[in-house]
């Protein structure tokens, strides 16, 4: 593993029966900041459970990966808030031209921090270009 980490513990708890342990590996492997986590966090994003999904988006924010863009573009169609704006947040947080779209269309979501996230994004976004 890059920097001589060891991560492969955490990765394989993203795969345990007890959703609060996947969850807690989503957050270990964002304190670590190992790139090797990008991958399997990504993964994370199709989890059955909010809390997995909420927790993997958060932590993509940390790595500011583009490969995360289109796993966390369909992620701002989830049904719950907290999903909506950490993946929102993660958006935000790479600054891709990809997803200015759909922050467009998440200023006028029911939830408050998702529309202000989402304008944190756009402005990001708008900077960068």
């Amino acid at each position: 593993m890059s920097n001589g980490k060891r991560i492969d513990f955490l990765v394989d708890e993203l795969q345990n029966d007890d959703w609060i342990v996947r969850e807690d590996a989503a957050e270990l492997l964002a304190e670590i900041g190992d790139p090797e986590a990008v991958e399997p966090l990504i993964k994370s994003l199709d989890d059955d459970d909010w809390h997995v999904k909420e927790a993997a988006a958060l932590s993509l924010a940390i790595f500011a990966d583009s490969r995360a863009v289109d796993p966390l573009i369909h992620l701002m169609k989830d049904e719950k808030a907290s999903v909506r704006y950490a993946a929102a947040l993660g958006l935000a947080s790479i600054a891709d031209e990809r997803a200015l779209k759909v922050l467009k269309k998440a200023i006028e979501d029911d939830n408050p921090i998702v529309r202000k996230v989402a304008k944190l994004g756009i402005d990001a976004i708008e900077k960068k270009e």
